[in-house]
């Protein structure tokens, strides 16, 4: 079944439209807070009055919100995508407004969670969304095009770190959850039309106990294909790696070159400039080089990089390259793997898109405590090498999995 055959599409709608601008900045603002926990991670522990280690459980708990992507990937392959994205960003100010308000431990849990909730609802609508609308061979230049919301939302980190040094932590989760509601409407009111599966009317698509039953034929069909499961664990294998190195990264900035919170945001900026350039990569290079091939030699490269990255603490110059290109490297490899997966199940992408997103969760859910019981002060040296087995691991599942072109 064909993406054409299996959807309806509003007549109001445009073929191959998009609404690029606003996915980007939705995108770029449910990320914030998410990489804040990463980079001043050490700062809001310190805020909650919590040690390092109950402040990685911050992550896990947005980290956990991933294992139910998948309802929301069947009710986006039914519904279009449109509205999981307006619920996603409700999500968001929700979860920003309560960790601003309440300024406690217990409930900086549920709001990570809330905020996790947001990003695990948004991201796979909007992949549904644009696969509806894009075909295969331009795919992987939309969504690397649509990932670079990742890299803006790093170009938020000084601003963050300037207003947790200066004003308090909880500063810059009040401005993501004003900044989210101007989102939320023009999400709801000015994206093009859902489409919808034959069969399905829009008030239908979103019939919950259709969904459930849906979803469960869904997931049957994505588990018994073995190409959907080795795609499922390429994307947990890359998660792994990225976040057992990351969920330390600013506390190994802070102990090995002694960075204060505003200057770490400002680091910020040269790694988000390895992560556009990587997005940009994908976008040029993926369609025409061939995406699973560029996916495997990036991620031999990213491997590489995770193990040179620890011996780099002799100057903060050779930290932040080491960084930059480690950066580089992870980005072209998961925004890269996205596309692939994305054409790998057309008749039910959008649960297997949110299955990645669950698969990937559960592994970040493990390797936030995993890097930080890793990680000395000063030393990422295992991380680097748990990391660089997970690449390794990665590059043997791509030599297996096949490109289908959904």
């Amino acid at each position: 079944m064909s993406d054409s055959r299996a959807l309806k599409t509003d007549t109001s709608g445009k073929a191959g439209e998009t609404g690029l601008g606003i996915l980007l900045a939705a995108r770029t603002v449910l990320h914030v807070p998410l990489r804040m926990g990463s980079f001043f991670l050490p700062a809001i522990a310190r805020g909650l009055g919590v040690p390092l280690s109950a402040g990685g459980l911050l992550l896990s708990s947005s980290s956990l919100m991933g294992l139910v992507a998948p309802l929301f990937g069947g009710l986006s392959d039914r519904s279009g995508g449109r509205r999981i994205m307006v619920f996603g960003m409700a999500m968001l100010a929700t979860g920003a407004f309560l960790m601003a308000s309440l300024p406690w431990y217990g409930t900086a849990l549920v709001a990570f969670g809330l905020i996790g909730l947001a990003k695990m609802a948004f991201d796979p609508a909007m992949q549904v969304f644009v696969g509806q609308r894009v075909p295969y061979e331009r795919r992987g230049r939309t969504l690397g095009l649509a990932e670079l919301a990742w890299s803006m939302s790093l170009l938020a980190m000084p601003l963050c770190g300037w207003l947790i040094d200066g004003v308090g932590w909880r500063a810059p989760f009040l401005l993501v959850g004003m900044a989210a509601i101007p989102i939320w409407w023009l999400t709801r009111r000015a994206l093009p039309p859902d489409a919808v599966r034959d069969g399905d009317s829009p008030a239908r698509a979103l019939d919950l106990q259709g969904a459930l039953t849906s979803l469960v034929s869904d997931l049957q069909h994505v588990w018994r294909d073995r190409q959907s499961r080795l795609a499922l664990t390429a994307m947990a294998l890359m998660a792994f790696a990225q976040i057992n190195v990351m969920v330390v990264f600013g506390a190994w900035m802070e102990d090995a070159f002694g960075l204060s919170v505003t200057t770490l945001g400002v680091v910020t900026v040269v790694m988000g400039a390895g992560e556009l350039l990587a997005e940009l990569a994908v976008a040029v290079i993926s369609d025409r080089f061939g995406k699973r091939r560029a996916v495997f030699v990036s991620a031999i490269l990213t491997g590489a990089a995770y193990l040179v990255l620890p011996q780099l603490t002799g100057s903060l110059g050779a930290g932040l390259v080491g960084s930059a290109v480690m950066i580089f490297f992870f980005e072209f490899t998961i925004v890269g793997l996205i596309p692939l997966v994305s054409g790998m199940n057309a008749d039910s992408r959008g649960t297997l898109m949110s299955s990645a997103v669950a698969a990937m969760s559960a592994s970040r859910v493990v390797a936030a405590p995993v890097g930080v019981a890793l990680y000395s002060p000063g030393d990422i040296g295992w991380n680097g090498l748990v990391s660089a087995v997970a690449c390794a691991g990665l590059s043997l599942v791509l030599l297996a999995l096949r490109e289908r072109g959904h």
